[in-house]
Formats: C-alpha cells, structure tokens, sequence
C-alpha cells in the first residue's frame, strides 16, 4: 500500500496534525485535511469502471488527478503519530464525474465532496496551492456570536479590516483578507460550493460558528495562515478582555505598509 505514498506528503499531514492537535484546534475528529496529486506515476492507472462512485458535482479540472484525504472519524493526535491508516487516496476519472478509491483509508471524510469542489476551483485559479485545511480555532470562532461580526453585511470586510489591523504583519501575509461563508449543513456540498468560489480570490475562508478553512502550496503553509488569522482574534480578544476598544491600526499604515512590501494590487479594501 505504501507503494501509492509519497514520504512528502505523508510527513505533511503528519507534521500538520501534531500542531493542530497540540493547539487545541481539531479536538477528537474535528477538521479535516488533503492534498490534491498529479497523476504521473504509473502505479496510479485507470480504476475499473466498476470502482469508480458518482460524485454530486462535477470537478473537470481534476480529471485524472488523485487527493489524498483523511478519513471519517480520524484523530489530528493519532495521524500526528502514525498517518498512514488515517488517510486515502482517491484518483478521479477522467471524464471528473466519478471517483475511486485507491489505497489507505477507504471511509473518506463526509466532505470528501467538499474537498473535492474546493480542489477543483484552486486548480483553476490558483493551481500552485494543492493542500486544503479544515479546523477548529477558537478565537475566531469565537468572533461569530459577536454583533460586531455577525450582522450579516459584508462579513469578510468587517472581519478582515478589524481582525487583520491588530498585528502589523497580519495584513502583509494575508493582503486579500479573507472570505466568509454563512452557518451551512457541515459537510454539506453547500458549504463546499460557497468556500469554493470565496477561495477564487482568498487563501482563508471562516465558517460561521464551525470552523476555518485555509488552502497553501503545503499542509504547513496553510497552517501558517490559520496561526497568522488566529493570533491576531487573539489579540483582539486580550484588548477586549482589558476594557480596551481594539481600534487597531490605521487603513493607511496598512496600505503604507503593503506599497512598500510591493503587495498592495493585493488589498481588497470594499
């Protein structure tokens, strides 16, 4: 079986489930991980017709491509140990309307769907990120039971100028800000369809009282845009707490700051 496994990408998830089980932000079988594969090895050859289950969307950009995914009911902290049995590999046909499974763990994540969506839009449109990233933190969490965040008018803006202000580099690693998609089924298709067109133009989509999810080149560069995303919620929870108002810095610091780092045809302020 381990012949279908690339030691990189094993030690990715393995790496990626240790620090989201020693944060606190994937507790029992929360969350969720992948990484999307070009299909250049032989040992990945056209499944039997047989093998190959209907998918509720269609993915043509994945035609021929194979995800690794983490199974129903897997454990950051057991993958973090040994993430072999916690993960499978499934390749898709190539007409992108059916999958298979291949090896590895053969009982997918219930949002294998989703995965499978979000996938498809990041490689059409930014194809150079292959991981996607689904977990718990709490502080951004946190953030939609706040009026502040939660009046249903341009969610994304209001947290992304806010959250984004509390910390100076916050902004320079993640000039888009970030999407926002309203409380859905979780492992809904839905949920899935929405993150997806939100991840045409951001790296972070947060999930109304659910979670976040986050896409990068590697399951590492995406956890380092949750930690960035998280530490600045925290920040401004620690102001709040004191009986602070967390105003944050000023729009044309950030702007200042982005010109001068060359980011800022990446700053969407409306």
């Amino acid at each position: 079986m381990t012949k279908f496994f690339y030691q990189t990408e094993l030690d990715d998830f393995k790496a990626t489930a240790h620090w989201l089980a020693l944060r606190g932000w994937s507790e029992a079988a929360g969350g969720n991980m992948s990484i999307r594969l070009d299909c250049q090895d032989s040992s990945l050859a056209d499944l039997p017709e047989d093998d190959h289950i209907k998918l509720p969307v269609d993915v043509p950009y994945l035609a021929g491509k194979a995800v690794l995914l983490t199974g129903s009911g897997t454990r950051a902290r057991e993958i973090g140990v040994d993430p072999l049995p916690h993960i499978g590999l499934y390749k898709i046909s190539e007409d992108g309307r059916h999958y298979g499974w291949v090896a590895g763990n053969n009982n997918p994540s219930m949002e294998l769907p989703a995965h499978f969506a979000i996938h498809n839009t990041l490689e059409r449109h930014r194809p150079e990120d292959k991981a996607v990233l689904h977990t718990h933190p709490v502080s951004l969490i946190a953030l939609c039971h706040m009026p502040e965040f939660n009046n249903g008018f341009n969610n994304a803006k209001t947290i992304s100028d806010k959250i984004l202000s509390m910390q100076s580099e916050a902004r320079l690693i993640l000039p888009e800000g970030i999407g926002f998609v309203k409380h859905e089924l979780p492992g809904s298709l839905e949920l899935g369809l929405k993150s997806a067109l939100e991840l045409k133009r951001h790296h972070l989509v947060l999930w109304q009282y659910h979670g976040l999810l986050a896409t990068g080149e590697t399951l590492a560069g995406a956890f380092d845009k949750v930690e960035v995303l998280e530490k600045s919620a925290q920040i401004y929870w620690q102001v709040l707490v004191a009986g602070l108002d967390p105003k944050g810095i000023k729009k044309a610091e950030i702007k200042h700051t982005l010109k001068a780092f060359g980011r800022l045809e990446r700053y969407f302020p409306d």
